[in-house]
């Protein structure tokens, strides 16, 4: 019998997007979406920002993809009804290094550059306070079945382990 994967985020309610536009769209990206936990960035005007572990990246959105396609990885985009130019995350980012724990991770400079209460912590934090403020337009996936749209549940402990892995 197939394990029952457990969610703290699901997709299904929102609309799948046939296409979205890089240049245009301020997105979330949210990669190994099957992995706990999984790393996210961001990107606007076809520029992708993200923090991690061994620092941070800018790169143009199209490198990110062909990355992504060659290596196979699972990637959900969210499309967010947002305002947010490439000056304003390069603000946000200019105060981190790289990703070192939970307080410091991949999600700190998004959350920063998104305005987020303390109380998000997680990626399904996240996404659950821009589903409240209706700030989510859709998503769009490459290499993700339907059945593996979504957040798996972990916890900050599991955040922590991750990053101390990698710095080792």
């Amino acid at each position: 019998m197939k394990e029952q994967l457990k969610y703290e985020f699901r997709f299904d309610y929102l609309p799948n997007l046939s296409s979205i536009s890089e240049d245009n769209d301020v997105l979330i990206w949210i990669f190994h979406v099957d992995k706990i936990p999984p790393h996210i960035g961001i990107s606007s005007e076809g520029v992708f920002f993200s923090l991690k572990s061994n620092g941070k990246d800018r790169l143009p959105t199209n490198n990110v993809n062909q990355i992504s396609i060659n290596k196979g990885i699972k990637i959900l985009k969210v499309k967010l009804r947002f305002e947010l130019g490439v000056s304003d995350i390069e603000g946000v980012y200019k105060d981190y290094t790289c990703a070192i724990s939970a307080e410091c991770s991949c999600l700190s400079p998004i959350k920063k550059a998104l305005s987020m209460p303390e109380k998000v912590m997680k990626l399904s934090d996240l996404l659950n306070e821009l589903l409240e403020r209706d700030l989510i337009e859709g998503w769009y996936s490459n290499n993700v079945s339907y059945e593996e749209a979504g957040i798996r549940a972990y916890d900050i402990f599991e955040i922590n382990a991750r990053l101390k892995k990698l710095h080792a």
